[in-house]
């Protein structure tokens, strides 16, 4: 589950170590949003000399959240952390590995098979 305000930490190798969630996208009034959607991130914390620089704004893709995901057998996923994939204008990602395991119905999405390599 993740709202507004919440802190996110980027999955794949682009440079930033913490961005936070400003707007949610799907509806007017929506209040939470969960594994496979977008939102909208602001970045907080880079490397020194990085091209991404503090204060920019970006789409993200949600990969990993503390919340549990169900499955249809019963049992659960969940996670240490708020984990997204930064993306650039045409939905492809900033980096150019994703670092850690992902879930499987968001591995079928088409854009997941955009990156190079998944560690």
């Amino acid at each position: 589950m993740i709202y507004k305000g919440t802190n996110i930490i980027p999955a794949d190798k682009c440079g930033v170590w913490h961005a936070r969630v400003f707007h949610l996208y799907k509806g007017f009034n929506r209040k939470v949003s969960f594994v496979g959607e977008f939102i909208k991130v602001s970045v907080r914390r880079t490397k020194p000399e990085n091209w991404l620089k503090k204060k920019t704004k970006t789409v993200a893709f949600i990969v990993r959240t503390k919340k549990e995901t169900f499955k249809r057998d019963g049992s659960y996923v969940r996670f240490n952390q708020n984990n997204a994939v930064l993306l650039r204008k045409r939905m492809t990602p900033q980096g150019k590995e994703v670092i850690g395991p992902i879930l499987y119905n968001i591995k079928r999405k088409k854009f997941v098979s955009s990156f190079s390599g998944v560690i």
